[in-house]
Order: structure tokens, then sequence, then C-alpha cells
């Protein structure tokens, strides 16, 4: 399945290198349905106290706070789950900010339960494949081609 992606990013990237010139060609956007797409700038971290369930707190230094400039926190309670952890999004300014937050968390014990912290993904907005314009201001959603290395299929990432 890797080698199948990255057949498909050559493939891509020599068709861009064929024609020299600029077109003005609306590409067919369709295919990036079922990407996902590595925000290198996003964490995803699981296992957090249920105490650290609201942006405020995990805005503070002695959370992600430390780590560099947040600009949104998005936290889901599961109330599902048999132990009372949250899970969180947390977006930085800077990518490097993101990986600093990463490597430190990653695998540490908080109040019994292990945090798990990685890269988050995205997909893309329905109406940037569609080429219309989002009008939701808070569209979490991307709205540029993201790097053809961070792009996956759900499936390629299973």
């Amino acid at each position: 399945v890797v080698k199948k992606n990255r057949e498909r990013k050559q493939k891509e990237k020599q068709e861009k290198k064929v024609d020299g010139t600029k077109t003005t060609k609306v590409v067919d956007r369709k295919h990036l349905h079922n990407f996902r797409v590595v925000q290198r700038n996003l964490v995803y971290v699981l296992g957090l106290p249920s105490l650290a369930s609201s942006s405020e707190v995990l805005r503070k230094p002695e959370y992600f706070g430390q780590y560099g400039k947040i600009t949104k926190i998005v936290v889901h309670n599961n109330p599902n789950l048999s132990h009372n952890t949250v899970s969180a999004y947390v977006t930085f300014s800077y990518k490097e900010d993101a990986l600093a937050a990463i490597q430190a968390l990653d695998g540490i014990w908080i109040e019994g339960h292990p945090l798990r912290a990685s890269f988050g993904t995205t997909k893309y907005c329905n109406n940037f494949i569609r080429h219309v314009p989002c009008q939701n201001p808070d569209c979490v959603y991307l709205h540029e081609l993201g790097d053809e290395d961070d792009r996956f299929t759900k499936e390629e990432i299973q």
C-alpha cells in the first residue's frame, strides 16, 4: 500500500514536470475526498485527566502552553469510556512547537493513565474540493493542497 502511494505521488510529480507552462485548467479535486493530511502543527493527545477538560487549563504553562504559542484547542469528552480521561486537538503556531510537545508528552503517565500524543490529521474542505470559497470562518478543514508526503487515504493510515 505504501509503495502504491509513493508511486502515485511520483507519477503526480512527473506529470507536473512534463509541461513547464502554466495552465488555467481547473484541476479535478474529487479524489482528495478520500485523503487525510498530517498537520505538522497539530497535536492529538489521548488520556488527559478530566481536570484538564477545558481549553483554558490546557493553555496554561503546566500543560501545553510551555511548548509554544497555541492558536486553537478543541477538547473531546468521551462519557462512554470507563476511565475518566479526555482527548484534545491542540494547534500550535509553529510545527516545531507541536513536535516538542509530542516528544515530551507521548508515553508519560498522568493520574494513572498513559498519554498518547501524535500529529493530528485533517481532511480537505468540501468547498475546496468543489472549487467553491468556504464561507465558514471556523472551518477546521484544509483549503489548500497539503504536502504530498503527508497525504494518505484512510486505508493507508490503518
